[in-house]
C-alpha cells in the first residue's frame, strides 16, 4: 500500500494524551490505541468510497503542537481525499474548539478543577454524527465490555475492508445498514432492543446523509437540539446529553448509574438523594456543565486509585 504524510496544528493549549484518554471512544473500533507510542489509528471510508488507514500522532510544542497523520491507502489519493482527511482529523479532536472559559471556571471554582490542567478537556469523538449516535446507543444499559462486543460486531459484519487487509473494516455507513431488511440486519449482530433503533436511525440517515446538520449549527439553541434528539426512538436523556457533548455542547450532565454512583460517594453519602439537588452540584457551571462533572469523576476516581480504595 502506498503512504502519504500530512501534517496538521494544534494552537497551544492542547494535551493529544488528554484528549485520547478522557473518554472510552479511541477503544472502539474502527479507532485503535497505540499506547507504546501514544498515538491512535483508525480506518475510515472517504466520500470518494476509498478506504485508508489512519494513524494520528503529536509531537511536543509550545505555541504550536505539530499533529502527524500517517496514511495508508490504494492507488492514489487526491486533494479531495487529503482535505477530507484533514477535516475528519481536525473534528475528532476538537481543533476548533476554544475552551477559555471552561479554563478560567475552572481556576474559580477551585479544588478539584483548579487542577485542570492548560490543554485537557476535550473528549475524543468520531468523524460522523451516524456513528457517534449508533455508539452512544450502544453504552444505554451495558457494562462497557458489551458496548465494545456490540460495536465490533457492527464494524465486522458492515464495514468496508482496508484494500489487501479485509480483516481492518471502517465503521458502516448508514445505507449500507438500510440496504438489508431488519431481519437479516438483527439476525447479523447481537444488539438486543437496540438493533431497531440503529436499523431505524440508519434508515433516517441513509436517505438523507444531512438529515441532522441543523445540529452543527451554532445559532441553534440546544433546548431545541435535546428536544429533537428525544424525538429519535431510542434516545432518552442519558443519550441526549451524551450527543450534546460530541456535538460541542456541554449543557446537560448524562444521568445514568455512573452518575448516581459519584453522587453518593463524594456528595451525598446516601443511597437515595433529591436528583435536582444532585444536578444542582454543577448548576454554576453553565454552558459547561458536561466538562465540569467529567472532570470531576475523572479526579475522583484516579484519587481513589492512588489510595488504593475502591470506588
Amino acid at each position: 500500500m502506498a503512504e502519504t504524510e500530512i501534517h496538521l496544528q494544534a494552537a497551544a493549549p492542547f494535551d493529544f494524551w488528554s484528549t485520547l484518554q478522557a473518554h472510552g471512544w479511541v477503544d472502539l473500533l474502527p479507532n485503535e490505541y497505540h499506547p507504546e507510542s501514544n498515538s491512535f489509528s483508525r480506518i475510515e471510508q472517504l466520500a470518494s468510497g476509498k478506504v485508508v488507514r489512519m494513524g494520528v500522532s503529536a509531537e511536543q510544542g509550545d505555541e504550536i503542537i505539530p499533529l502527524n497523520v500517517l496514511v495508508n491507502h490504494g492507488g492514489r489519493l487526491s486533494s479531495k481525499d487529503r482535505s477530507e482527511i484533514e477535516d475528519v482529523v481536525r473534528h475528532m479532536l476538537r481543533l476548533d474548539e476554544d475552551l477559555s472559559e471552561f479554563y478560567r471556571l475552572c481556576r474559580q471554582n477551585g479544588f478539584p478543577w483548579s487542577q485542570m490542567k492548560p490543554g485537557k478537556g476535550r473528549l475524543l469523538r468520531s468523524p460522523g454524527l451516524f456513528e457517534d449516535m449508533v455508539k452512544v446507543i450502544c453504552t444505554t444499559n451495558v457494562q462497557w465490555g458489551g458496548t465494545r462486543r456490540m460495536v465490533r460486531e457492527l464494524v465486522e459484519q458492515f464495514g468496508e475492508p482496508l484494500p489487501l487487509y479485509p480483516e481492518l473494516k471502517a465503521f458502516p455507513r448508514a445505507q449500507t445498514i438500510a440496504a438489508l431488511t431488519f431481519d437479516e440486519f438483527q439476525s447479523r449482530v447481537r444488539l438486543g432492543y437496540r438493533a431497531a433503533y440503529i436499523y431505524q436511525l440508519a434508515r433516517v440517515f441513509g436517505e438523507k446523509s444531512n438529515c441532522y446538520a441543523q445540529f452543527f449549527n451554532q445559532q441553534t439553541p440546544t433546548e431545541e437540539i435535546k428536544k429533537e434528539l428525544l424525538a429519535i426512538k431510542g434516545i432518552g436523556n442519558y443519550a441526549a446529553a451524551s450527543i450534546l457533548m460530541l456535538l460541542g455542547r456541554y449543557d446537560e450532565i448524562p444521568v445514568d448509574s455512573v452518575f448516581q454512583q459519584l453522587m453518593r460517594q463524594k456528595y451525598f453519602h446516601q443511597e437515595d438523594f433529591d436528583l435536582k439537588e444532585a444536578l444542582a452540584v454543577y448548576e454554576n457551571w453553565g454552558r459547561w456543565k458536561y466538562l465540569a462533572y467529567w472532570f470531576d469523576l475523572l479526579t475522583f476516581h484516579q484519587a481513589a486509585e492512588d489510595e488504593g480504595t475502591s470506588v
